[in-house]
């Protein structure tokens, strides 16, 4: 990566084949197109932006808004939810306390997935 990379970025794990669809569904919505979205094994991200820590990328999602806001895990795909139409009809969802029972569970087994199928994948692992 030679770009300065500007806001807002999501950070993906393209070695996670999981990750990959999301980031790839993400980027097929009207809107995303200003969403760059940057592997977490990229290190030039952590040279552009050294208050990002990259262990702790490799363990949860992280969206950085358009205005410097780093945002993690549930609240990063809480925030996605938010912004696009297509999803919008979902986010009554998060604006309850189930709604957000039912976002924070996705989010930690779809995680879970993700290191299972990185520990299983001989080409995944480094």
């Amino acid at each position: 990566m030679e770009e300065k990379l500007t806001p807002p970025i999501l950070l993906f794990d393209s070695e996670c084949p999981l990750c990959v669809r999301f980031k790839d569904s993400l980027t097929m919505l009207e809107g995303t197109e200003i969403i760059t979205a940057v592997s977490i094994h990229d290190d030039e991200v952590y040279k552009q932006l050294p208050y990002l820590n990259k262990e702790e990328c490799m363990l949860k999602v992280h969206y950085i808004t358009s205005d410097n806001q780093v945002l993690v895990g549930e609240e990063a795909i809480e925030h996605l939810i938010k912004l696009f139409p297509l999803v919008h009809k979902f986010s009554w969802l998060i604006e309850s306390n189930m709604g957000k029972k039912a976002v924070d569970y996705f989010h930690s087994m779809t995680n879970k997935y993700r290191k299972t199928l990185i520990k299983k994948c001989p080409s995944c692992t480094k």
